[in-house]
């Protein structure tokens, strides 16, 4: 210890007597010390002075309101000062109460002078290596905020962000705030480059880089290099993920890999040769494997030799139209003679190609055999065809210009209940729209399809409901075409029923916004309702409430009675306050014992008397073989200048209070209703 500038040490100790017995041998090792007897005027004086002790020995036992726990809670909500606790037994007790802090330990009372120094000069080594690591943590920070390489911060175990920094932010399209709620499996990407796996997962394996598919906020899909390594960042070890675009990089190779496949893998045969002397100088996969012959034969030979029509004065003379510019392109047909000498009907696409100052001609030639074979086999597919929209599991409709069906299969029947017998020929709005009105506004919209084939639904698949014969209405899907028949315009719909798939939709939306356990919404949906609400009070000024309350000693709960009986009074707490708010109120489990309630248009007034109520309704409950469950209230009503996050800390302020005030009660900004 610097004996030029001693260290300082509170002593916070209610017993004069032991407190100067800690003082004289602190003063003998060279301290400076101060005693104070309470937890209130240690408050007072560490939070208001300028110049702060470098360490506190605190009493847990203290007279007063506060103890020595709640007094280095406090203590340490505004400063950073290192604490040793003091205590006359280490029982489990105490131990839970020293853990609820962040203290250096503690030190039984009436210990020899040396184990209490030596716990002193600890825990000062403990406060020194925090500093240290805090400085190389905000080196490292400011480093990892002002890169202009996409950076981010992810808990290994969870996958959770931690940290994105701007050029994260940038690059994504996320605010901080929103990447901070999301975990690495919705912003790291979408699968590996070779679709094997996700990207988080091929992480963990250590691929290291990692080549992946990273969807970006506004829907658009990036290929990306990450590199990752474990750092160790506030007390934790984290995964550090360096991550760069590559996309137009991958485009680039990608389009050249595509034009070289192109040509080479194409079916057709694809022929580049030379305008003087008409030698090939390439030829594709597909003519060395159509014809026969290797590239090597093919590099002494020209289109003349494949051609048994033409000699090479005619082959010239076709050339001709394109050498002196007056065409295009020539197209025509002829026969290809293979090198076994069969022959076969081809259609030709000859062009010739500039590039700078060279010229090529390159010919493009489509086997005609298989169009033969294929236009056989029109008429077989369409009878395929046929029985495929016969057996198909979608209805499948068509009406004609007039707007009267022309074809119903099976499955129509199936989804609306009339036979085709019943429907044929028949206007088909006419049985599936009951209201005169809206099927006038059909008829007008009809007749604009028949003129045009256009529609606001046509070539779009949209969801609707529709009536059965049988009187109910059905959730589809209706994909809606139009077809060009003899001059007038048909119209095609597929129809399939997604009654199920609807109502399984609506079960996962409740399911997605609920807590599981007491059947009321879930913390993320309040804060989505809490944005809205937010925006609302800006716009018609009037604002909201927020209640938020804790039960007070759930642990007890648990510990006493199981799990089963702590989640049996979560959702009889849950069943009390529905009961009891409004409609238009919303009602969510904050977390753990924690819950809150959003009052719209509700004064703070108001929202004291609600949350009153409800602490009086949950303290009458009765609970069979639990025993009163009591709860501690927090209120706040939204102000002009508040934020989403200013108003929740202040709710979480009031409810703070309330529990430091001896907990089944009910404190706001403004009053103070004590349990009766």
């Amino acid at each position: 210890m610097n004996a030029a500038f001693p260290k300082k040490i509170l002593i916070v100790e209610d017993s004069k007597l032991n407190a100067q017995i800690a003082a004289d041998i602190l003063n003998k090792y060279g301290y400076k010390t101060e005693i104070i007897t309470s937890g209130e005027e240690t408050v007072k004086k560490v939070v208001n002075s300028v110049q702060s002790p470098d360490l506190i020995l605190m009493d847990i036992e203290l007279r007063g309101t506060i103890d020595g726990i709640d007094t280095a809670r406090i203590i340490q909500h505004h400063k950073d000062i290192p604490i040793l606790f003091l205590t006359a037994n280490a029982s489990k007790e105490i131990m839970e109460k020293i853990k609820s802090v962040s203290a250096y330990g503690y030190v039984l009372k009436g210990v020899d002078e040396y184990v209490l120094i030596s716990q002193i000069e600890m825990a000062f080594k403990l406060y020194e290596a925090k500093i240290q690591i805090k400085k190389r943590e905000e080196l490292f920070h400011s480093m990892f905020e002002s890169h202009d390489v996409v950076m981010l911060l992810i808990e290994p175990e969870s996958g959770r962000i931690i940290d994105a920094n701007k050029a994260a932010c940038h690059f994504y399209g996320y605010s901080k705030e929103t990447m901070l709620q999301m975990d690495i499996e919705a912003v790291v990407g979408v699968s590996t480059i070779d679709g094997g796996q996700k990207c988080s997962e091929a992480l963990k394996k250590g691929c290291n880089p990692c080549i992946c598919f990273q969807r970006l906020a506004n829907g658009e899909e990036r290929l990306v290099e990450v590199y990752s390594s474990p750092v160790d960042y506030q007390g934790k070890t984290l995964m550090h993920l360096i991550i760069f675009d590559i996309t137009e990089q991958w485009k680039a190779k990608r389009e050249l890999e595509f034009y070289k496949n192109l040509f080479e893998d194409s079916l057709n045969e694809i022929y580049i040769f030379h305008p003087q002397t008409l030698k090939f100088i390439a030829v594709n996969g597909g003519a060395k494997k159509n014809l026969g012959y290797t590239e090597e034969e093919f590099k002494e030979m020209t289109p003349v030799d494949l051609k048994p029509e033409f000699t090479l004065q005619s082959f010239k003379e076709l050339l001709a139209p394109l050498s002196k510019g007056e065409q295009k392109q020539i197209i025509f047909n002829t026969v290809h003679r293979r090198k076994d000498g069969s022959l076969y009907p081809v259609e030709v696409h000859l062009e010739l190609i500039e590039f700078g100052k060279e010229k090529v001609y390159a010919a493009l030639v489509i086997d005609i055999t298989e169009r033969r074979t294929m236009e056989k086999e029109l008429k077989e597919r369409n009878e395929i065809l046929s029985t495929i929209m016969e057996s198909a599991g979608d209805a499948i409709i068509m009406l004609d210009d007039k707007g009267k069906v022309t074809f119903w299969n099976p499955a129509a029947e199936r989804i609306l209940g009339y036979s085709e017998e019943e429907i044929i020929g028949k206007d088909l709005h006419m049985f599936m729209i009951q209201d005169m009105r809206l099927y006038e506004a059909y008829r007008e919209a009809f007749k604009r399809f028949r003129s045009t084939g256009k529609g606001s639904v046509v070539g779009k698949t949209v969801e609707m409901k529709t009536r059965h014969k049988n009187g109910y209405e059905i959730d589809v899907e209706l994909s809606l075409s139009a077809v060009k028949i003899k001059d007038a315009w048909h119209a095609i719909g597929i129809i399939r029923d997604i009654s199920e798939r609807k109502r399984l939709e609506e079960l996962l939306y409740h399911q997605s916004i609920t807590d599981p356990l007491t059947n009321i919404y879930n913390r993320r949906f309040f804060m989505q309702m809490l944005e809205q609400e937010t925006e609302r009070v800006k716009r018609n000024r009037r604002p909201f409430s927020l209640i938020m309350f804790d039960l007070d000693h759930f642990k007890k709960v648990n510990d006493r009675f199981g799990h089963a009986a702590g989640d049996m009074v979560l959702k009889s707490v849950a069943d009390t306050v529905k009961e009891r708010i409004r409609k238009t109120d919303c009602f969510a489990r904050w977390g753990g014992e924690e819950f809150i309630i959003l009052l719209p248009e509700t004064s703070l007034n108001n929202a004291v008397d609600l949350a009153e109520e409800l602490r009086k309704q949950i303290s009458r409950m009765e609970l069979q073989g639990i025993g009163d469950v009591t709860a501690s209230f927090g209120v706040t009503e939204y102000r002009d200048t508040d934020t989403i996050d200013t108003v929740l800390i202040r709710v979480d302020n009031m409810l703070y209070e309330a529990k430091g005030a001896g907990r089944n009660c009910v404190k706001s900004c403004k009053f103070d209703i004590e349990g009766g």
